[in-house]
């Protein structure tokens, strides 16, 4: 609830372990090579993929949401540094209303209908 964007939230607030995995992996190599862009789309579509195995495999079916969601992301953070740029998100209730609406907007590709009928539900039914 403390970010202000979701490059914040993602880089700074989120499982930060991951985070920095991925910036020591992948992003930090990636952007002298590909650019910054390519770095951080090429980020989150690894991590994208990694949640496909937590979330898509178990349940079999819904393959290709949990990346989609991932690539949002990066799109996201993407077009969340031209708006800063403009100076769109320098109001902190606009830019946490940007980055409530960037995470969980997309919710349903990510937790898809089939992991929720398969995982989730279950475990509340019981």
């Amino acid at each position: 609830m403390r970010s202000l964007s979701l490059a914040e939230f993602w880089g700074k607030r989120w499982n930060l372990a991951f985070s920095e995995m991925t910036a020591i992996a992948l992003y930090r190599p990636l952007k002298p090579r590909i650019g910054e862009k390519a770095a951080t789309v090429t980020a989150f579509v690894f991590s994208g993929l990694l949640h496909e195995v937590a979330i898509s495999v178990p349940v079999k079916a819904g393959y290709g949401f949990p990346l989609l969601y991932f690539f949002i992301q990066g799109i996201l953070i993407i077009i969340e540094r031209k708006l800063e740029y403009n100076g769109m998100l320098k109001n902190k209730l606009i830019a946490r209303c940007w980055v409530f609406a960037g995470l969980i907007l997309p919710f349903p590709v990510l937790f898809h209908v089939w992991f929720l009928k398969g995982i989730i539900w279950p475990l509340i039914t019981w």
